[in-house]
């Protein structure tokens, strides 16, 4: 039995998540603050997110309730209500827009504007392999929204990977979480709270000390986009360690190695993106971007010229 409840919020007394229960009855609700949570549409390893009502507003929102525990003073309140203030600030047609942040009965959430769609994730598990230039074409609109990210606040995402890409039913892409890992700096990801197998983590990501910029992001999209068009993920080892250290010591792989029929520009730009070498990435997302237009309009991308100015700025 849980050891502490909100309405229909539980919390496990052993690993401390939370737990949406709603009722069988599609009246039913469960009262979280300002807001009726409707259904549970998404769990990750730190949050569960929810489609809610806005009681102030009568307006659909997202609620993404984390599981971490706090309360009304606590050091860790101050820092996610920091940190928020930072994701409100990104406005963007391809990020979910993050609201406003805030605690209820020692839980805390975010209020997200409400996307009727699907992730990428999802997207395989019901339809499969993307067509190769339909992938393209998100992979495009993601790369505007890290672009503007980098190029005004000098900040990444750090967890580009299928289930922060969604689609809604207009065919719009918007990138989630964006915000909430704010700085590019010197320190790997603690692979220990990576939900999953990392496939999508840059090679600078697992390797401690190892400095982080806008082209990590590049290479978890091109992971990202590998995925999405072979229905199979890069470095698709057994275990957690063996994708760890195929991603440090080898090359990318050739997406044609799996799928002999994708078209060679599509394969040399995501090569190109998860090139193991940072300088061998594309500079800037922008840079990325204006290569998948080319390919989407027929024309050869530029890829990487090894002469280049390497500078991120």
């Amino acid at each position: 039995m849980p050891s502490e409840s909100i309405e229909g919020i539980f919390r496990c007394p052993k690993c401390k998540k939370l737990n949406i229960l709603l009722g069988t009855r599609h009246y039913q609700t469960i009262p979280f603050g300002d807001y009726e949570l409707l259904e549970e549409v998404g769990e990750g390893a730190n949050a569960i997110v929810c489609k809610a009502k806005k009681n102030s507003t009568g307006d659909i929102k997202a609620v993404k309730l984390f599981h971490s525990e706090t309360n009304v003073d606590s050091l860790s309140k101050r820092e996610f209500l920091r940190e928020i203030e930072f994701s409100i600030e990104l406005e963007h047609k391809n990020i979910v827009k993050t609201i406003l942040g805030d605690e209820v009965e020692g839980i805390l959430y975010i209020e997200l504007e409400y996307i009727d769609g699907i992730n990428l994730a999802q997207y395989l598990e019901h339809y499969g392999a993307m067509d190769q230039f339909e992938a393209l074409n998100v992979g495009t609109n993601v790369a505007y929204a890290l672009d503007f990210v980098w190029s005004n606040y000098l900040s990444i995402h750090r967890d580009i990977k299928p289930q922060n890409i969604m689609l809604d039913r207009q065919g719009n892409v918007k990138v989630c979480d964006f915000g909430m890992v704010t700085a590019h700096e010197d320190a790997a990801v603690d692979i220990s709270a990576v939900e999953g197998t990392p496939y999508y983590l840059s090679p600078e990501c697992v390797i401690d000390g190892s400095y982080q910029d806008n082209r990590s992001d590049i290479y978890s999209l091109g992971a990202t986009l590998y995925h999405v068009v072979t229905d199979v993920p890069p470095f698709d080892y057994d275990s957690l360690m063996e994708v760890i250290n195929a991603r440090i010591n080898e090359e990318p792989p050739d997406i044609r190695s799996v799928m002999p029929e994708c078209d060679q520009h599509v394969a040399e730009v995501i090569k190109t993106m998860m090139a193991k070498d940072p300088d061998e990435r594309y500079v800037t997302a922008y840079e990325c971007l204006e290569d998948m237009l080319r390919v989407q309009n027929g024309d050869h991308p530029i890829l990487v010229d090894k002469s280049r100015l390497k500078t991120n700025f």
